[in-house]
């Protein structure tokens, strides 16, 4: 017969046990603090870079429809970015989308959001073609052409111009200078542009809009004479539209 042989074990205290499991701890805390860095940091510098390279504007009325702000409730705007460094202001193009300031740069803007339509030198008419207006465009020492707007609803291009307009390109051709350029809204008939304000100098343009982001359910005026959004919605992320 075998006799077991009792083994004698040291027994471990709770203090040994923390004592021991401490170091793993600490090292997983910072394991988990790093990440966190890591991920605050990545938020940060792109919030940053926009928060520098970029100005929040939102939009109000429906010159623009059904491009922006394309809701049957009026009291609601779309905001998103705006672009204002020099590379994009020397770097407009037909079809951009800029906003500028009607009273020409003054200390009191009222500014406007618009399409650009003709570029510095081009020459611009607007024809009224019975169903539909048609815009003729005629490069600086090119061939004329007919601009494609496919951004047009179905019927904001009709009857926009009428045999009674005259003047800054409606039935008769306007030659822009060096520094203008035409702007129209997509509304056609409800819109306040180079149609009634002429050609847009450069210097009057603020920026290009980059980025439309969400909508808001109205704006409210403060006391102080600020402007403030009710209630903002963020279109998810990849709904957001780029111009």
């Amino acid at each position: 017969m075998v006799k077991e042989e009792a083994l004698g074990v040291d027994e471990i205290t709770e203090e040994e046990i923390n004592s021991k499991l401490k170091p793993n701890r600490r090292k997983a805390m910072n394991i988990i603090w790093t990440i966190l860095l890591i991920v605050v940091t990545l938020i940060a510098i792109p919030v940053t870079y926009v928060d520098l390279a970029f100005t929040a504007v939102y939009i109000d009325g429906q010159s623009m429809a059904p491009t922006l702000n394309n809701f049957d409730n009026p009291s609601y705007v779309e905001f998103g970015l705006m672009d204002e460094r020099d590379r994009a202001r020397n770097n407009i193009k037909r079809g951009d989308i800029i906003v500028f300031d009607r009273n020409g740069g003054s200390d009191n803007p009222s500014l406007l959001i618009k399409r650009v339509i003709a570029l510095p030198y081009e020459t611009i008419v607007i024809n009224d073609h019975g169903n539909g207006d048609i815009v003729s465009v005629t490069p600086q020492n090119g061939i004329p052409f007919t601009l494609d707007e496919s951004y047009l609803s179905g019927t904001a291009k009709y009857f926009t111009a009428t045999s009674t307009d005259s003047g800054n390109g409606i039935g008769a051709p306007l030659t822009l200078g060096a520094n203008e350029y035409y702007l129209m809204g997509d509304n056609r008939a409800n819109s306040y542009d180079s149609r009634r304000l002429g050609s847009i100098k450069f210097s009057a343009i603020r920026g290009k809009l980059v980025v439309v982001q969400g909508f808001a359910e109205g704006v409210e005026v403060k006391p102080d004479g600020k402007m403030e959004l009710i209630k903002r919605h963020y279109y998810i992320i990849w709904n957001w539209r780029y111009y």
